[in-house]
């Protein structure tokens, strides 16, 4: 399904005269990453390095990841509800099925994401930068996303319902088939914002 998604987004993208999300170079980094399955649980991984790495079907609820290196890193199924990233630096990380509901994420580097069905349920991500991202399917219902920097990001099937967007920027960015259902969009900037199929249902 999600892959379907992906391939969906893509679709979408050229249509729309951007380029796909995934490129060679990501293909690189994450073919040579090392794996790990293992139940992690509460695990202190404060200060790792793991850039470029590959961690897949990991549970790592409430582990202590602050400041960790997971920059281009790709993270395929992984739990992180409850875990402690602030600090750390996802800038670039290609991340799939990952689940952050209730991690902490203060200060946390997350520019330039491939996200394929992530869980951000209720996170607090008010002030992130998000800029050039790619939010495929990804689930962002009742977030803080005031102040965000979502600028020339794609985000195609992204659940914004419910989501509090005061003051973010979402200037050049490309909105295929989400659902931003309740949300105030009177404060954000969507200069530019190109758009598709986008239920803006009960949004002021």
């Amino acid at each position: 399904m999600r892959k379907l998604l992906f391939a969906s987004a893509v679709a979408a993208g050229f249509a729309l005269g951007i380029p796909a999300a995934m490129t060679p170079a990501h293909a690189e980094i994450f073919s040579n990453g090392n794996c790990a399955i293992a139940d992690d649980r509460g695990v202190n991984w404060a200060g790792r390095d793991m850039h470029g790495q590959l961690l897949e079907n990991a549970d790592l609820r409430n582990a202590d990841l602050r400041n960790a290196n997971l920059r281009g890193a790709r993270l395929d199924c992984v739990d992180l509800r409850g875990a402690d990233l602030q600090g750390a630096d996802l800038s670039g990380a290609m991340l799939e099925g990952v689940r952050l509901g209730g991690a902490l994420l203060n200060g946390t580097l997350l520019a330039r994401i491939d996200c394929v069905g992530c869980d951000f349920a209720r996170a607090d991500l008010s002030g992130h930068d998000l800029s050039g991202s790619h939010l495929i399917g990804a689930n962002f219902a009742r977030a803080d996303l005031r102040a965000a920097d979502l600028r020339n990001a794609v985000l195609s099937g992204v659940d914004f319902a419910d989501v509090q967007l005061g003051g973010a920027k979402l200037a050049n960015a490309t909105i295929v088939g989400s659902d931003f259902h309740n949300v105030d969009l009177r404060d954000v900037d969507l200069s530019n914002v190109r758009l598709s199929g986008d239920d803006f249902s009960r949004s002021p």
